[in-house]
């Protein structure tokens, strides 16, 4: 999957995630160069022009890296989480 998210070129913005895996993928829509890990099942991809811009992100068990800061959102705004009540 990673050779294809490194030749990807969308012209538009684009958020995927892909439940069987858990992989949430994010670009900004330019051309992809080279990653670099920047964490524990994180990759940055940067413009393959520019390679001080960061134009996409991968994330390996992003539920798992996720989760924290998604929680912090919700309890911050008053909202409750799905599945529970409250």
């Amino acid at each position: 999957m990673a050779e294809s998210i490194m030749n990807h070129q969308e012209s538009e913005p684009l958020v995927k995630y892909y439940p069987e895996t858990e992989t949430l993928y994010i670009t900004n829509g330019k051309p992809l160069g080279e990653g670099d890990n920047v964490a524990k099942d994180v990759v940055a991809f940067y413009d393959k022009d520019n390679e001080c811009e960061v134009v996409g992100l991968y994330i390996e068990c992003a539920e798992l890296v996720l989760k924290p800061f998604v929680d912090a959102i919700l309890a911050k705004h008053g909202v409750s989480k799905v599945g529970t009540s409250g």
